[in-house]
């Protein structure tokens, strides 16, 4: 049973409640809304992993992003506006 604070949790940090991004999909105790709250902080998070290993900041993490963005079409989630996604320019 996942309590209010792994919520809470699966908010701010995805990967330290869900094994996977399609274990977000296939929970029961969340509802669709966040559901796509968790994917979109957990593409957050993949984005910012991917621009970390790119410049050699990575501790070796593998980028669960493709993962992330197949759980979220899966929801009909909607993508990260490209003005609020962090890119190389800056957040």
């Amino acid at each position: 049973m996942m309590t209010s604070g792994d919520k809470r949790k699966a908010l701010t940090t995805p990967s330290s409640v869900f094994k996977r991004p399609g274990d977000v999909v296939d929970c029961q105790e969340l509802d669709r809304a966040e559901k796509a709250r968790v994917l979109k902080q957990w593409e957050l998070d993949a984005r910012l992993l991917q621009f970390a290993s790119e410049e050699g900041m990575s501790g070796g993490e593998h980028s669960l992003f493709a993962e992330v963005k197949k759980a979220q079409q899966s929801l009909n989630v909607e993508d990260l506006a490209e003005d609020g996604a962090p890119n190389k320019s800056g957040p």
